[in-house]
């Protein structure tokens, strides 16, 4: 039974040998809690198609309860977000300029467990082995881009939802 001042702890009850002791379901099953998958968006400038799905899949991350930590870089970062895209963007409650615009460095491919490439970003040799979105141009098809970029994001997230507790990683020496 969990005691009334703890009704987060979600306790399980286990006999053993006549006694019943409580504890944590990590314990009872000797495992450590996953650390959250980290997800590394990279398109080629930075500011469009990586930081709008970075948002995105962090928003509806957080609707289902499914822990993750996402990044976006560009190759050559350069703000590309028309006017009328910040228009679109602010009204669905986007924000793309959310975090700072950083180019892709080696350690942030280093770090992640998925990397998912837009565009030419694709055709960049750092990103042999990342998976590819193609998802149209937010700036001139933003109904299109919008769609594309739900359905991507839901099959990463149900996949997300079923896969295995990531390594962490080994420490440097």
């Amino acid at each position: 039974m969990t005691h009334p001042s703890t009704p987060c702890l979600n306790r399980r009850r286990a006999l053993v040998g006549g006694l019943i002791l409580l504890a944590a379901p990590a314990a009872v099953a000797g495992t450590v809690p996953c650390r959250a998958p980290r997800i590394l968006f990279v398109c080629p400038a930075g500011t469009v198609k990586s930081a709008i799905a970075r948002e995105t899949l962090k928003r509806r991350a957080a609707q289902l309860g499914v822990p993750v930590f996402v990044t976006s870089r560009g190759l050559h970062p350069e703000d590309h977000v028309s006017p009328a895209l910040a228009t679109n963007l602010e009204a669905d409650g986007i924000d793309p300029r959310s975090e700072p615009l950083r180019a892709l460095a080696a350690s942030d491919l280093a770090a992640a467990d998925i990397v998912i490439a837009f565009d030419e970003a694709a055709q960049a040799p750092a990103l042999k082995g990342a998976r590819i979105w193609d998802i149209p141009s937010w700036n001139s098809d933003y109904a299109g881009a919008k769609g594309a970029l739900a359905g991507q994001i839901d099959g990463l997230l149900s996949e997300l939802r079923r896969r295995p507790c990531p390594a962490d990683p080994k420490p440097a020496g």
